[in-house]
């Protein structure tokens, strides 16, 4: 007795093709995740870098870690906190990575923190 095989070709891509298509998505997800958590960083750093002025304010953290996300895209739903006491400032951005693959919701965040920059007399320095 011979089997007909007419038809397993299209029945084995049908099995096979959404796997594919899912690990291409994932691939596609990952990268996006990657560069939104370097956007979320690089957003952070630039907040900081403009908060810990000698006279600058968290409100100014705040707007260019908010304005380098605008620019550079790359992530949903950002979230930008700053604070800063007499030593240190700190920035947070918080988001999402765009979603590929459905119901993966991926978060991001990142967090810089670093000295005030002040005027020290020369007296006072311990030199």
């Amino acid at each position: 007795m011979v089997w007909d095989e007419e038809g397993t070709s299209s029945t084995e891509l049908v099995l096979v093709m959404p796997a594919v298509l899912f690990m291409v998505l994932l691939a596609v997800q990952f990268g996006l995740y990657l560069h939104a958590a370097q956007v979320v960083e690089a957003a952070a750093q630039e907040g900081l870098e403009a908060a810990r002025g000698e006279v600058a304010t968290v409100a100014e953290g705040r707007t260019r870690a908010a304005g380098f996300i605008a620019s550079t895209g790359g992530v949903h739903s950002p979230e930008v906190t700053a604070a800063r006491s007499a030593d240190t400032a700190t920035v947070t951005v918080t988001g999402a990575a765009p979603q590929v693959v459905p119901g993966l919701w991926l978060q991001v965040s990142s967090v810089a923190s670093g000295p005030v920059e002040r005027f020290i007399p020369e007296p006072q320095r311990g030199i």
